[in-house]
């Protein structure tokens, strides 16, 4: 729907509480006030690896990294693929050689720019409610696919009275995830959301969250290019010079 709305120097951030954390001071050095509205938790899980060494091993996030490098560490010989700059990161800092990252850091574009396989096999690291376009995709290009769930992301949960004082005062409703616009929604599911969004700007990071929230019937202000919090900012406050 076409919405044109009002601005305030605010920043709603719905990730997880640490990472919320971690990015505030990102958007205050750009004098914006933040909200912290966690709308998805992260909850590490057991796991055992494979008991072959896998050929491949392809992590899509650092939340991946984390829960995954926790509990056990590369084999050696495995071939480790990022999928974006900033998972590529979260790897070397844990002293992990990256081999190969993606033009396009997404999963279609990893299977764009992977050889035909040969039955090799490749282990993923993921959410257990992660994305299936790798575990369709790899096998059709002859590889084995060996998902392994690390963590899990759930939804938060809030009376109706905060979410109204949060969103309600208006400002930049910041959506990082697919999980997070399912939690905004199951939130919102008791009220009169055309309305209640109609005084945000909606800032989606990456494709797959675009998409999910044009499922509800939303199209984000601002997609910033890259999937990292300095340029979300820096998109955010680009969109508050030139309209506001």
């Amino acid at each position: 729907m076409d919405r044109k709305p009002p601005c305030k120097r605010r920043v709603i951030l719905t990730r997880s509480e640490e990472d919320i954390e971690r990015d505030r001071d990102i958007f205050e050095r750009y004098g914006f006030s933040v909200v912290a509205l966690p709308l998805i938790k992260i909850e590490p899980l057991e796991f055992e690896p494979p008991p072959e060494v896998p050929n491949i091993i392809i992590f899509q996030s650092a939340k991946a990294v984390k829960f995954f490098l926790s509990r056990t560490s590369v084999p050696e010989g495995s071939r480790v693929i990022a999928v974006g700059e900033k998972t590529k990161k979260a790897l070397e800092e844990k002293g992990v050689q990256v081999d190969f990252v993606p033009k396009e850091h997404s999963a279609v574009g990893l299977l764009k720019e992977l050889p035909e396989g040969k039955g090799e096999l490749v282990l993923i690291p993921r959410s257990e409610q992660g994305r299936e376009e790798l575990l369709k995709g790899l096998p059709e290009k002859g590889y084995r696919v060996f998902p392994l769930n690390v963590y899990r992301t759930s939804i938060v949960l809030y009376p109706e009275e905060k979410i109204m004082k949060a969103l309600g005062g208006g400002g930049f409703l910041v959506l990082a995830s697919p999980s997070a616009v399912r939690g905004l929604f199951a939130n919102l599911q008791r009220n009169f959301t055309a309305n209640l969004l109609k005084g945000l700007v909606l800032v989606s990071i990456g494709k797959t969250t675009k998409m999910e929230l044009e499922k509800f019937g939303f199209v984000p202000n601002i997609v910033p290019v890259r999937p990292l919090m300095e340029e979300v900012a820096g998109k955010i406050h680009e969109f508050w010079q030139e309209n506001c």
